[in-house]
This record gives C-alpha cells, structure tokens and sequence, in this order.
C-alpha cells in the first residue's frame, strides 16, 4: 500500500472513530482506534499512531473521561492533518 492510500485509509478510520463516538459505541471506537494505530506505525505515521493509541488506552476502560477523550481527539485531528498534507496527491484530484 502505497503512502497516499495508506494515509487515506487512517483517515477513513478516524471518521468512524468519530462516528462510533458519536453513537457511544466504544468497542467499536475502540477497534477502530487499534486499526488506525496498526496501519499508521506500518507506514511510519508514528505522530498519528501515538495520538491512535492514546484514544485505544483510554477506550480501553469504556466510557473515556471527557475532557481527556476532547485533548486525544485534538491531537488525533492534527496528527491526521499534518499527514494528509505530507501525503502526495491523488492523481486526478486538485491538490
């Protein structure tokens, strides 16, 4: 898997991490977490991994302190933005 659909990938992960927060589904938000973690540290996203695995740990126990998930989730979201601006574009896509 190449960097751009790699990095396309956490961020379809990250989505669902939001979406399943959303429904307070923490199993869910939870594997979804792991599998960004898994993938980022495969592709040398270590920012985007630690922020991942962070959100895993504090799933981990079920319903996550607030105001800890709020701070994960910020630096999940700059983690993710700083990748996806290194990332190529696609091809076909504006940049």
């Amino acid at each position: 898997m190449c960097k751009d659909t790699a990095a396309q990938e956490i961020s379809l992960e990250a989505l669902g991490l939001l979406q399943a927060l959303l429904h307070h589904d923490y199993d869910e938000a939870q594997l979804r977490a792991n599998h960004m973690v898994r993938c980022a540290l495969q592709h040398d996203h270590l920012k985007v991994a630690d922020a991942a695995e962070k959100i895993e740990a504090l799933l981990s126990c079920g319903c996550p302190n607030s105001m800890e998930l709020r701070i994960a989730l910020r630096c999940l979201t700059t983690s993710v933005d700083g990748m996806q601006e290194a990332a190529p574009p696609l091809p076909g896509l504006p940049s």
